[in-house]
């Protein structure tokens, strides 16, 4: 077997402004979680690399030489938090909840005194609803439920106070009460220390209630992104199209099928030279195979934009 790079992100675009919830949407394995990892420097090296391209956080240039590890030490957490998938693994499993508060409060605030920073990581349980705080720091984190230790993980958010709080799959495993119910406690966070919040998943009716504006993201790439309005009630990309007619609605009266998307996302490390999704495109053309890769381009006049040769046409007359 030869080596071979295979790029999991390429050429992915987008900001979020202040005090707004941005949600990105997409299968597993679309560069989601990845981009977001890039964003706080966390990618294992090797076998993953940072190529090319830049983040620019509030004015600071986050992947250019003058930020050192110190520096995106000091970031993490203080400026920007980040909530991890993995419920089981986030947490430490021989150390207490209080113990792991002091450690995270600490390494953000090395003036504050151990006794502070449990007070503060209490207080911080109190205000996502776990009951008993002070219990709670005594507890391990296999003590608690799933919820519960999602919960933990906003609550580190809220002790940090951070400016962005990037939620990685926020209600992976959880029940669909619990899911609501965290999806408000991040609203909580955001109101509280006046957050801008990024929401990744791949549940478009999660984040319909929530998100300001949505991206939406296939095999690496951006394929659409607009308001959240714009994407729910025009849809354009069929893969857009694809995800929302895989939501069960409440509103059926009767048994009804959900429709899938039909085979399986490329591999990404043998993509190939025109639309990704066309070989699973419903609405595929002759253009789709030989015109390469759709780049994203506005709807009309608004921020609505698509990366889809069916609207080569209207898209061109934004220009």
């Amino acid at each position: 077997m030869t080596d071979s790079t295979v790029e999991a992100v390429r050429g992915v675009s987008y900001y979020v402004d202040r005090d707004e919830v941005v949600a990105i949407v997409g299968e597993s394995g679309c560069g989601k979680s990845v981009t977001q990892m890039s964003i706080m420097q966390l990618i294992q090296t090797p076998p993953g690399k940072i190529v090319a391209g830049d983040v620019d956080f509030d004015g600071i240039q986050l992947l250019k030489d003058g930020v050192s590890v110190a520096d995106m030490s000091n970031i993490r957490g203080n400026r920007v938090a980040m909530i991890f998938q993995e419920l089981m693994t986030s947490l430490n499993p021989v150390f207490r909840i209080g113990e792991q508060f002091i450690d995270v409060i600490r390494a953000h605030n090395k003036k504050m005194s151990r006794k502070e920073a449990w007070v503060l990581g209490t207080r911080s349980l109190d205000a996502v609803g776990i009951p008993d705080a002070e219990l709670r720091m005594k507890n391990y984190p296999f003590e608690l439920s799933g919820g519960m230790r999602q919960r933990v993980l906003i609550a580190f958010a809220v002790a940090c106070k951070s400016d962005l709080v990037i939620a990685d799959e926020p209600t992976t495993a959880l029940d669909v009460t619990i899911q609501a119910q965290v999806m408000e406690l991040l609203m909580d966070v955001k109101k509280r220390n006046n957050s801008s919040i990024i929401i990744v998943t791949h549940n478009l009716g999660l984040v319909s209630r929530y998100a300001d504006r949505i991206y939406v993201m296939y095999a690496g790439q951006i394929i659409e992104s607009g308001t959240t309005e714009e994407i729910l009630t025009q849809p354009k990309h069929p893969y857009t199209l694809g995800l929302l007619a895989a939501v069960p609605k409440i509103e059926e009266t009767k048994k009804a099928n959900l429709v899938p998307i039909e085979g399986a996302p490329p591999s990404l490390a043998n993509l190939p030279d025109y639309c990704s999704f066309s070989p699973r495109c419903s609405y595929v053309c002759g253009k789709c195979k030989t015109t390469g890769c759709p780049p994203l381009k506005k709807i009309g006049n608004s921020e609505h934009m698509v990366a889809c040769h069916l609207f080569d046409e209207e898209t061109s007359d934004a220009k």
